[in-house]
């Protein structure tokens, strides 16, 4: 994708933002048990780096409509998620190959939900430990299941 025109590389971000925002707004995309659909798309970093500010754009307009709306749905969790696709992207690149890719997209799901478990935290006064648990129990499960079906077909 790097090759690609600038205009090309926006355009595929806007589709894949889109999709993601589209796919993730459920009834379950708050709260101490999530699931997101749209979480599956974030191994597309791997081989797309382009598309990492859409899942942080994606996810301010997603958690516009979360219970606990305010600075850390709308200003900290999009950080997290830039911040986790970049490190995905760059453990990946750094070991390579199928282990890497899979390695990448658990770490970004651990990411993920330990920042989704301070949400909790502070907003809602969850208990850390539980709140991060049952949300990375989904991030693993899409982030693997998209890295199987996205990044290993591309």
């Amino acid at each position: 994708m790097l090759s690609q025109s600038p205009a090309r590389r926006v355009a595929i971000a806007g589709v894949v933002g889109a999709l993601y925002v589209v796919l993730s707004i459920t009834p379950f995309s708050y709260g101490p048990v999530q699931f997101r659909i749209g979480e599956a798309l974030k191994p597309l970093v791997i081989k797309y780096p382009a598309v990492i500010p859409a899942f942080g754009v994606g996810t301010v307009i997603i958690n516009l409509f979360s219970p606990f709306a305010g600075p850390l749905e709308l200003i900290f969790m999009p950080l997290v998620d830039v911040t986790g696709g970049v490190l995905c992207y760059v453990v990946a690149r750094t070991a390579g190959g199928t282990f890497g890719t899979y390695l990448a997209s658990l770490i970004y799901a651990l990411w993920t939900a330990a920042g989704v478990g301070v949400v909790l935290t502070v907003s809602a006064g969850l208990p850390y430990l539980p709140s991060f648990a049952s949300v990375a129990v989904s991030e693993i499960i899409l982030l693997l299941l998209g890295n199987a079906l996205l990044v290993r077909r591309i």
